[in-house]
C-alpha cells in the first residue's frame, strides 16, 4: 500500500509498505483525509526515529471489519483517534489518563499518512466514531483536536463571567476561543500576527491585543483591572510564560497546552506562584470522554463550527508545500488525500 514516509524535516517520501492485515477482532479502513497537527511538525522537526508514518487525525472508509466487530461495518465513513487509556491504573483512577501505560503503547497502525490503517479492538470501542452521509468528513478533523482542548478546559476552573487569554492564534487557539465562548466566558487572544487576530475577533474574541504593537500588561489592565482569570498557552515559551505570571490575577490558573520537545529550560518565579497562589497546569492529549464530547459538539449538534479553519486539500505526494503553507502561517491546519 501507499505510505508517506518521513525521513527528515525535507525528505517526504511517498513508497509502497505492507499492507496491514487484521484479526477479527479488528477493522481496516482506507484514508480520505488526514490533518497535519501541531504535535506531528514537532515529531518531524525533533524526533530521531525515523523514517516513520505520522499523523493521526484521520478519517476513512471502513474496508474490512472482523467477524467479531458488530459496532461498523464495511462502507462506513469512520473518524478515529489514536491514543486509549486502560481506564484501571492509577493514573486513570487520578484522572491522569494520558500518563497511562496503555494510551501511551497504543496507536493507530501504521499511522495516519498512508492508504490503509488498522484499528483495534480498543480503537473500535473507544476512540472511532460513525459520520453522518450530511457531515463534512474534513470538518470532523478536528474532533481529536477539540477533544484535547476540551480535556483542558475540564481541567480549569472558572466562574461566569470570568476572563480567559488564549495566547497563540492559530487553530488550537481558535477551537479554545470557540469553547470559551460556548461556556459564556470572556477571551482574550493574544499573538503577534495581526491578521490571525483579525480572524480571532471575527470567531468571537471580546478583545485581541499584539505584543509586539501594544504593550500587553497595559492592554490587559484596561480589560480587567485584577489581571486574567486563566490563561491559555498554545504556545509556551519563556516569553509566553514570562508574560502570563505578570498578567495572571492572584489566585488564578496558567495551562500549558502546547511545547516542543527540544525547548530550552524556562526560568520561573516560584516568590510569585507561592505569594500569589497561582496554578500552573499542563494538559497533554484527549480522552475517550473528551472525545465523544468533541463528536457530539462538531459532528452531532454542530454546536462549534469549525468551517472557516478549512483548506485546500493537497494530496500526501506534496506534503511538504502543506507543511510549509502551515509553518508559514498562511493556512490553519494543512488536509490530505491520497
Amino acid at each position: 500500500m501507499k505510505a508517506l514516509l518521513c525521513y527528515n524535516e525535507k525528505d517526504f517520501r511517498m513508497e509502497e509498505i505492507e499492507k496491514p492485515s487484521i484479526s477479527d477482532d479488528e477493522m481496516l479502513m482506507e484514508l480520505l483525509y488526514c490533518g497535519l497537527c501541531g504535535s506531528d511538525i514537532v515529531k518531524i522537526f525533533e524526533t530521531k526515529d525515523k523514517p516513520s508514518v505520522y499523523g493521526h487525525e484521520v478519517v476513512g472508509k471502513v474496508v474490512e471489519a472482523g467477524a467479531k466487530v458488530k459496532k461498523f461495518k464495511a462502507g462506513d465513513i469512520v473518524v478515529a483517534a489514536h491514543h486509549i487509556p486502560c481506564g484501571e491504573c492509577h493514573y486513570c483512577k487520578h484522572g491522569n489518563h494520558t500518563m497511562c501505560e496503555m494510551f501511551n503503547e497504543t496507536n493507530i497502525y501504521p499511522g495516519g499518512f498512508c492508504q490503509y490503517i488498522r484499528l483495534s479492538p480498543e480503537h473500535i470501542k473507544n476512540t472511532t466514531f460513525k459520520l453522518p452521509e450530511e457531515s463534512n468528513p474534513l470538518e470532523a478533523l478536528f474532533v481529536e483536536p477539540l477533544a484535547c482542548c476540551i480535556r483542558a478546559m475540564d481541567r480549569i476552573q472558572y466562574l461566569e463571567g470570568d476572563v480567559f487569554s488564549v495566547v497563540g492564534a492559530g487553530a488550537i487557539g481558535i477551537l479554545f476561543l470557540k469553547l470559551i465562548k460556548l461556556a459564556g466566558l470572556k477571551a482574550v487572544v493574544i499573538d503577534l500576527d495581526q491578521d490571525r487576530l483579525e480572524m480571532a475577533r471575527e470567531f468571537g474574541a471580546d478583545h485581541v491585543i499584539n505584543p509586539s504593537e501594544d504593550d500587553l500588561l497595559t492592554e490587559i489592565k484596561k480589560i480587567t483591572p485584577i489581571g486574567i482569570d486563566s490563561a491559555v498557552l498554545t504556545v509556551t515559551n519563556k516569553f509566553t510564560v514570562t508574560d502570563a505570571l505578570s498578567y495572571i490575577r492572584p489566585g488564578g490558573q496558567i495551562n500549558i497546552f502546547g511545547m516542543g520537545l527540544n525547548i530550552e529550560p524556562i526560568p520561573v518565579d516560584f516568590n510569585r506562584i507561592y505569594k500569589g497562589e497561582l496554578t500552573i497546569r499542563s494538559t497533554y492529549s484527549a480522552t475517550p470522554d473528551t472525545l465523544a464530547r468533541s463528536y457530539d459538539l462538531i459532528v452531532k449538534d454542530r454546536k462549534i463550527d469549525v468551517s472557516a479553519l478549512l483548506s485546500e486539500v493537497l494530496p500526501l505526494s506534496e506534503f511538504k508545500k502543506g507543511l510549509d503553507l502551515m509553518l508559514d502561517r498562511k493556512i490553519y491546519k494543512a488536509f490530505y488525500k491520497l
